[in-house]
């Protein structure tokens, strides 16, 4: 196969939406990139949803094990090993791109040739796609701190599928930042290859972020996720906190932006990461989670318990069930 400029890479493991993201990259109207799928082990049935399809471009790979259900980021790494392509978009299998995607990024990627990592304007739509929110900016270039700036105060929000990265300083760094259950790991991974800034093409949407009970921001929160979510968000915090504490703004402007970052980063984390979070979890896992230890400087104990839904419905219904046993 002839060398290509972009490649798309699918872990494959949910099938409920694997034929409309297919589509979605096979009809790009921008046709250098090639397509590799990575069955994960599957127990759905992946293998004749791809098998239906005859384009040279696609290459399909099949896991001997599991990997992404121990370690997703361990298995997006894997992934990306069979790329070959000059820049990289990890893909998931229940989004879906504009067919000009592709197109209208490569005019970012060739004005911007010493940027690392770009991405869309994106729309959060539910299972039913139904639009929940559509990000704002306009503009097509952003310093690493005026992402920073734009991303805590929620003007772009987080997500992996969409952005095109530079595959060799993706490798240089050593791929994908693993946090546990990759909480947090798109957003690390991406500031952390925005030294030179980030390419963001904003004219309109070109990517559909699906939000539904298969994914991980979504799904209810057991002990063992709510504690690795809580384990990576403390790690991302502290990391990203340094680094704002100890950044030099080179001028005014960004001394202002950063004095916004250091007040938007612990809302963001209380606020809307950890709250949502917890929200969705029994007063158990929450429980478990703080005799664990797991601590977050910008969260306190009283903020944690309170955000459980029912916390006394959870309380009494396992008391209940512990005296009936």
């Amino acid at each position: 196969m002839e060398k290509v400029k972009y490649s798309f890479v699918l872990p494959a493991y949910k099938a409920n939406y694997l034929r409309e993201s297919i589509d979605s990259i096979l009809g790009q109207t921008y046709t250098d990139f090639e397509l590799i799928i990575v069955n994960d082990a599957s127990p759905e049935d992946v293998d004749s949803i791809v098998n239906s399809y005859n384009d040279n471009r696609i290459q399909y790979y099949r896991n001997e094990g599991n990997i992404g259900g121990k370690d997703l980021v361990a298995q997006w790494n894997y992934s990306i090993s069979y790329a070959t392509g000059d820049y990289l978009v990890l893909a998931s299998d229940d989004d879906m791109y504009a067919l000009d995607y592709l197109e209208k990024m490569d005019t970012l990627v060739v004005k911007y040739p010493d940027v690392k990592v770009f991405r869309p304007r994106v729309k959060r739509v539910d299972n039913t796609g139904k639009i929940l929110q559509i990000d704002g900016f306009e503009g097509e270039y952003l310093t690493q701190i005026e992402y920073l700036h734009l991303w805590t105060s929620k003007v772009l929000g987080s997500g992996i599928p969409f952005v095109v990265f530079n595959r060799q300083a993706l490798m240089d760094i050593g791929g994908f930042v693993n946090y546990p259950l990759a909480w947090f790991s798109d957003d690390a991974t991406v500031l952390k290859l925005s030294d030179n800034g980030i390419g963001v093409y904003t004219a309109k949407t070109l990517f559909s972020f699906r939000y539904s009970n298969e994914n991980i921001s979504t799904a209810k929160n057991n002990k063992h996720s709510l504690r690795g979510k809580l384990k990576a968000t403390r790690m991302f915090y502290d990391e990203h906190m340094e680094f704002i504490l100890n950044y030099v703004p080179k001028n005014p402007e960004e001394e202002h932006l950063i004095e916004s970052i250091k007040h938007n980063l612990p809302r963001l984390i209380k606020k809307d990461k950890v709250r949502n979070q917890l929200r969705g979890a029994t007063l158990s896992a929450i429980l478990a989670s703080i005799k664990s230890g797991v601590e977050i400087e910008c969260v306190s104990l009283f903020s944690m318990l309170t955000a459980c839904k029912y916390p006394f419905k959870y309380f009494f219904k396992e008391l209940f069930r512990k005296r009936t046993r």
